[in-house]
Protein backbone atom coordinates (compact mmCIF):
# COMPACT_ATOMS: atom_id res chain seq x y z
CA UNK A 1 0.00 0.00 0.00
CA UNK A 2 1.62 2.96 -1.21
CA UNK A 3 1.44 6.67 0.65
CA UNK A 4 -1.48 8.15 -1.15
CA UNK A 5 -3.16 4.71 -0.54
CA UNK A 6 -3.05 5.59 3.43
CA UNK A 7 -3.55 8.90 3.02
CA UNK A 8 -7.07 7.84 1.18
CA UNK A 9 -8.29 5.72 3.52
CA UNK A 10 -7.67 8.41 6.26
CA UNK A 11 -9.97 10.63 4.44
CA UNK A 12 -12.72 8.38 3.55
CA UNK A 13 -13.20 8.04 7.10
CA UNK A 14 -14.17 11.78 8.10
CA UNK A 15 -17.41 13.02 8.52
CA UNK A 16 -16.52 15.50 5.93
CA UNK A 17 -16.41 12.99 3.25
CA UNK A 18 -19.62 11.21 3.27
CA UNK A 19 -20.79 11.93 -0.31
CA UNK A 20 -23.62 11.06 -2.39
CA UNK A 21 -24.52 8.70 -5.13
CA UNK A 22 -21.03 7.52 -6.87
CA UNK A 23 -20.27 7.47 -10.30
CA UNK A 24 -19.20 4.26 -11.41
CA UNK A 25 -15.34 3.56 -11.75
CA UNK A 26 -13.60 0.36 -13.10
CA UNK A 27 -9.64 -0.52 -12.07
CA UNK A 28 -7.67 -0.75 -14.93
CA UNK A 29 -4.53 -2.77 -15.67
CA UNK A 30 -2.79 0.36 -14.23
CA UNK A 31 -4.22 1.21 -10.77
CA UNK A 32 -6.34 3.65 -11.92
CA UNK A 33 -10.13 4.66 -11.71
CA UNK A 34 -11.72 4.66 -15.74
CA UNK A 35 -15.45 6.29 -15.73
CA UNK A 36 -17.46 4.01 -17.38
CA UNK A 37 -20.42 6.49 -16.57
CA UNK A 38 -19.14 9.80 -16.78
CA UNK A 39 -21.55 11.95 -18.81
CA UNK A 40 -20.09 14.11 -21.28
CA UNK A 41 -20.01 17.45 -19.16
CA UNK A 42 -17.93 15.34 -17.03
CA UNK A 43 -15.62 14.03 -19.25
CA UNK A 44 -14.67 17.26 -20.88
CA UNK A 45 -13.70 18.64 -17.45
CA UNK A 46 -11.64 15.76 -16.88
CA UNK A 47 -10.17 15.89 -20.72
CA UNK A 48 -9.38 19.94 -20.04
CA UNK A 49 -7.36 18.91 -16.53
CA UNK A 50 -5.48 16.15 -18.59
CA UNK A 51 -4.90 18.39 -21.45
CA UNK A 52 -3.24 21.17 -18.98
CA UNK A 53 -1.27 18.78 -17.51
CA UNK A 54 0.69 17.36 -20.38
CA UNK A 55 1.37 20.89 -21.20
CA UNK A 56 3.12 20.82 -17.43
CA UNK A 57 4.61 17.99 -18.41
CA UNK A 58 6.18 19.05 -21.66
CA UNK A 59 7.24 22.10 -19.51
CA UNK A 60 9.00 19.58 -17.31
CA UNK A 61 10.97 18.06 -20.06
CA UNK A 62 13.74 20.91 -20.74
CA UNK A 63 13.85 21.14 -16.83
CA UNK A 64 15.04 17.78 -16.51
CA UNK A 65 17.35 17.94 -18.94
CA UNK A 66 18.44 21.15 -17.94
CA UNK A 67 19.18 19.45 -14.58
CA UNK A 68 21.12 16.14 -16.53
CA UNK A 69 23.40 18.98 -18.20
CA UNK A 70 24.31 20.80 -14.93
CA UNK A 71 24.89 17.58 -13.10
CA UNK A 72 27.35 16.66 -15.77
CA UNK A 73 29.10 20.05 -15.77
CA UNK A 74 30.39 19.26 -12.11
CA UNK A 75 28.80 22.92 -11.23
CA UNK A 76 27.44 22.19 -7.71
CA UNK A 77 25.78 25.72 -7.55
CA UNK A 78 24.23 25.26 -10.92
CA UNK A 79 23.14 21.66 -10.24
CA UNK A 80 21.41 23.07 -7.14
CA UNK A 81 19.51 26.13 -9.60
CA UNK A 82 18.48 23.63 -11.97
CA UNK A 83 16.95 21.02 -9.49
CA UNK A 84 14.78 23.68 -7.66
CA UNK A 85 14.16 25.30 -11.13
CA UNK A 86 13.27 21.29 -12.16
CA UNK A 87 10.46 20.67 -9.28
CA UNK A 88 7.53 23.06 -10.03
CA UNK A 89 6.00 21.12 -13.03
CA UNK A 90 5.67 17.75 -11.46
CA UNK A 91 4.17 18.97 -8.10
CA UNK A 92 1.79 19.91 -10.04
CA UNK A 93 1.14 16.87 -11.87
CA UNK A 94 1.35 14.89 -9.12
CA UNK A 95 -2.47 15.61 -8.26
CA UNK A 96 -3.12 12.80 -10.59
CA UNK A 97 -0.44 10.26 -9.47
CA UNK A 98 -2.69 7.61 -8.55
CA UNK A 99 -3.42 7.28 -12.14
CA UNK A 100 0.47 6.88 -13.16
CA UNK A 101 1.69 5.21 -9.84
CA UNK A 102 4.81 3.72 -11.77
CA UNK A 103 5.53 6.98 -12.88
CA UNK A 104 5.10 8.71 -9.79
CA UNK A 105 7.49 6.44 -8.03
CA UNK A 106 9.82 6.45 -10.13
CA UNK A 107 9.94 10.44 -10.19
CA UNK A 108 8.86 11.58 -7.09
CA UNK A 109 8.91 8.66 -4.24
CA UNK A 110 10.69 9.37 -0.89
CA UNK A 111 13.27 6.61 0.70
CA UNK A 112 10.18 5.43 3.28
CA UNK A 113 8.43 4.10 -0.18
CA UNK A 114 11.10 1.31 -0.21
CA UNK A 115 12.16 -1.43 1.84
CA UNK A 116 16.17 -0.19 1.90
CA UNK A 117 15.23 3.26 2.46
CA UNK A 118 17.79 5.90 1.19
CA UNK A 119 20.10 2.51 -0.09
CA UNK A 120 17.31 0.62 -1.85
CA UNK A 121 18.32 0.27 -5.24
CA UNK A 122 14.70 1.22 -6.25
CA UNK A 123 15.41 4.73 -5.14
CA UNK A 124 15.77 7.25 -7.52
CA UNK A 125 13.98 10.40 -9.10
CA UNK A 126 13.95 13.86 -7.94
CA UNK A 127 14.75 12.74 -4.09
CA UNK A 128 17.69 10.60 -4.96
CA UNK A 129 19.46 13.46 -6.43
CA UNK A 130 18.09 15.99 -3.86
CA UNK A 131 19.86 14.03 -1.31
CA UNK A 132 22.69 13.84 -3.47
CA UNK A 133 23.25 17.49 -4.66
CA UNK A 134 21.86 19.26 -1.17
CA UNK A 135 23.28 16.55 1.46
CA UNK A 136 26.15 14.87 0.33
CA UNK A 137 27.11 17.34 -2.00
CA UNK A 138 28.43 14.93 -4.63
CA UNK A 139 27.94 15.27 -8.57
CA UNK A 140 29.48 12.15 -10.47
CA UNK A 141 27.04 10.00 -8.40
CA UNK A 142 23.58 12.21 -9.24
CA UNK A 143 24.51 11.68 -13.19
CA UNK A 144 22.38 8.08 -13.56
CA UNK A 145 20.02 9.02 -12.10
CA UNK A 146 19.43 12.08 -13.85
CA UNK A 147 19.07 10.46 -17.17
CA UNK A 148 16.60 8.23 -15.45
CA UNK A 149 14.66 10.62 -14.22
CA UNK A 150 14.44 11.88 -17.75
CA UNK A 151 13.07 8.71 -18.96
CA UNK A 152 10.64 8.87 -16.47
CA UNK A 153 9.28 11.73 -17.75
CA UNK A 154 9.24 11.03 -21.33
CA UNK A 155 7.38 7.85 -20.17
CA UNK A 156 4.78 10.31 -18.06
CA UNK A 157 4.09 11.87 -21.54
CA UNK A 158 2.98 9.33 -22.82
CA UNK A 159 0.91 8.01 -20.00
CA UNK A 160 -0.54 11.51 -19.89
CA UNK A 161 -1.97 10.90 -23.77
CA UNK A 162 -3.75 8.03 -22.43
CA UNK A 163 -7.63 9.37 -21.76
CA UNK A 164 -8.78 6.11 -20.56
CA UNK A 165 -6.56 6.40 -17.21
CA UNK A 166 -8.79 9.54 -16.14
CA UNK A 167 -12.02 9.91 -15.03
CA UNK A 168 -14.07 12.45 -12.66
CA UNK A 169 -13.95 10.27 -9.49
CA UNK A 170 -10.19 10.42 -10.29
CA UNK A 171 -9.70 13.58 -10.94
CA UNK A 172 -11.57 14.51 -7.25
CA UNK A 173 -9.88 11.96 -5.54
CA UNK A 174 -6.60 13.19 -6.53
CA UNK A 175 -7.12 16.45 -5.54
CA UNK A 176 -8.74 15.70 -2.36
CA UNK A 177 -5.95 13.62 -1.50
CA UNK A 178 -3.00 15.67 -2.42
CA UNK A 179 -4.53 18.87 -0.49
CA UNK A 180 -4.73 16.20 2.69
CA UNK A 181 -1.70 15.05 1.86
CA UNK A 182 0.53 18.68 2.48
CA UNK A 183 -1.31 19.02 5.49
CA UNK A 184 -0.71 15.61 7.19
CA UNK A 185 2.80 14.96 5.70
CA UNK A 186 4.46 17.86 3.50
CA UNK A 187 3.92 20.24 6.15
CA UNK A 188 6.36 18.24 8.65
CA UNK A 189 8.63 19.25 5.92
CA UNK A 190 9.72 15.86 5.05
CA UNK A 191 8.74 16.63 0.78
CA UNK A 192 12.14 18.68 1.00
CA UNK A 193 14.16 18.21 3.69
CA UNK A 194 18.10 18.33 2.18
CA UNK A 195 16.75 21.43 -0.07
CA UNK A 196 14.80 23.48 2.44
CA UNK A 197 11.92 23.88 -0.27
CA UNK A 198 9.02 22.97 0.94
CA UNK A 199 7.22 25.56 0.15
CA UNK A 200 7.84 25.54 -3.18
CA UNK A 201 6.01 22.05 -3.20
CA UNK A 202 2.91 23.56 -1.50
CA UNK A 203 2.89 26.16 -3.68
CA UNK A 204 2.79 24.26 -7.00
CA UNK A 205 0.79 20.92 -5.16
CA UNK A 206 -2.13 23.85 -4.58
CA UNK A 207 -1.55 25.14 -7.84
CA UNK A 208 -1.56 21.65 -9.59
CA UNK A 209 -5.18 20.83 -7.39
CA UNK A 210 -6.79 24.08 -8.88
CA UNK A 211 -6.05 23.72 -12.20
CA UNK A 212 -8.02 20.42 -12.13
CA UNK A 213 -10.83 22.33 -10.20
CA UNK A 214 -11.30 24.70 -12.76
CA UNK A 215 -12.88 22.57 -15.56
CA UNK A 216 -15.41 21.37 -13.10
CA UNK A 217 -16.27 24.68 -11.51
CA UNK A 218 -19.25 25.74 -13.98
CA UNK A 219 -20.74 22.37 -13.23
CA UNK A 220 -20.51 22.96 -9.60
CA UNK A 221 -21.50 26.60 -9.92
CA UNK A 222 -24.32 25.46 -11.29
CA UNK A 223 -25.38 22.78 -8.88
CA UNK A 224 -24.76 24.87 -5.34
CA UNK A 225 -23.03 27.93 -5.98
CA UNK A 226 -21.70 27.73 -2.38
CA UNK A 227 -19.51 25.11 -3.27
CA UNK A 228 -18.10 26.62 -6.11
CA UNK A 229 -17.42 29.92 -4.03
CA UNK A 230 -15.99 28.25 -1.17
CA UNK A 231 -13.19 26.35 -3.19
CA UNK A 232 -12.03 29.51 -4.92
CA UNK A 233 -11.92 31.20 -1.90
CA UNK A 234 -10.15 28.38 0.01
CA UNK A 235 -7.85 28.59 -2.89
CA UNK A 236 -6.90 32.03 -2.86
CA UNK A 237 -6.41 31.63 1.01
CA UNK A 238 -3.77 29.27 0.50
CA UNK A 239 -2.08 30.74 -2.20
CA UNK A 240 -1.88 33.95 -0.22
CA UNK A 241 -0.25 32.99 2.88
CA UNK A 242 2.69 32.41 0.17
CA UNK A 243 2.60 35.47 -1.01
CA UNK A 244 5.89 36.67 0.25
CA UNK A 245 7.79 33.91 -0.03
CA UNK A 246 8.66 33.97 -3.75
CA UNK A 247 10.49 36.45 -5.81
CA UNK A 248 9.12 36.99 -9.72
CA UNK A 249 11.19 34.70 -12.26
CA UNK A 250 12.48 32.24 -9.72
CA UNK A 251 11.00 28.89 -8.87
CA UNK A 252 12.56 29.46 -5.29
CA UNK A 253 10.92 30.34 -2.50
CA UNK A 254 12.07 30.70 1.25
CA UNK A 255 13.91 28.14 2.95
CA UNK A 256 10.81 26.05 4.72
CA UNK A 257 13.50 25.88 8.37
CA UNK A 258 12.39 29.89 8.59
CA UNK A 259 9.08 29.52 8.70
CA UNK A 260 7.57 29.32 12.39
CA UNK A 261 5.58 27.03 13.79
CA UNK A 262 2.65 29.39 13.69
CA UNK A 263 2.69 30.23 10.30
CA UNK A 264 3.03 26.49 9.71
CA UNK A 265 -0.19 25.77 11.12
CA UNK A 266 -1.69 28.23 9.06
CA UNK A 267 -0.66 26.41 5.83
CA UNK A 268 -2.00 23.09 7.49
CA UNK A 269 -5.05 24.25 8.21
CA UNK A 270 -4.82 26.44 4.80
CA UNK A 271 -5.10 23.26 2.47
CA UNK A 272 -7.40 21.34 4.99
CA UNK A 273 -9.89 24.20 3.95
CA UNK A 274 -9.11 23.19 0.49
CA UNK A 275 -9.73 19.77 0.97
CA UNK A 276 -13.47 20.26 2.66
CA UNK A 277 -14.24 22.39 0.12
CA UNK A 278 -13.37 20.03 -2.92
CA UNK A 279 -14.72 17.31 -0.83
CA UNK A 280 -18.36 19.59 -0.85
CA UNK A 281 -17.69 20.23 -4.39
CA UNK A 282 -17.25 16.60 -5.37
CA UNK A 283 -20.59 15.92 -3.63
CA UNK A 284 -22.73 18.61 -5.50
CA UNK A 285 -21.82 16.96 -8.47
CA UNK A 286 -22.83 13.35 -7.02
CA UNK A 287 -19.05 12.24 -7.39
CA UNK A 288 -17.43 9.69 -5.39
CA UNK A 289 -13.59 10.56 -5.13
CA UNK A 290 -11.80 7.74 -5.80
Amino acid sequence: MNRRDLLRLGIAGSATLVLCKPSIAIADEHGSSQAASDDPPLARAVDAGRRYFVKRCDDQLPTVLALESAIRSGDLDAAKHAYIEARPPYEEIETLAASFEQSDRDIDARPYAFEGGEDDAEFRGFHKIEAMLFGYEELPPAVPFATHLVESVRSLRRELDQPERFSAAGQFGGMITLANEVSAKKVSSEEETWSDQTLLIFRHNWIGIYSQYIPFDELVKRSRPSASEAVTRAYDSAMALLGGHFRPGSAAGTPYSTIGVADRRKMADASNRLRDALSAAAASLRIEPA
